[in-house]
């Protein structure tokens, strides 16, 4: 059966590496999220839907808090 194989050659689970591929999935994920909204904005802002200030303000605050506590 294959759950009974067993492989001398095969290492121990690397968790190092696990713990760096999380790492870069999770900053991706928080600065993809923070990008999307800025751009968002920026868009709203780009047609008047919102003023340009309070897309900047927003923006510089929501990254700096993500780059703070996150």
């Amino acid at each position: 059966m294959a759950a009974e194989k067993n492989h001398p050659e095969s290492s121990a689970m690397d968790y190092a590496e696990h713990e760096k591929t999380f790492g870069l999935f999770a900053s991706l994920i928080k600065w993809g999220t923070v990008f999307s909204l800025g751009l968002t904005l920026f868009f709203g802002a780009l047609t008047h839907t919102i003023s340009w200030s309070f897309a900047i303000i927003v923006t510089v605050v929501m990254t700096a808090v993500v780059a703070k506590f996150f």
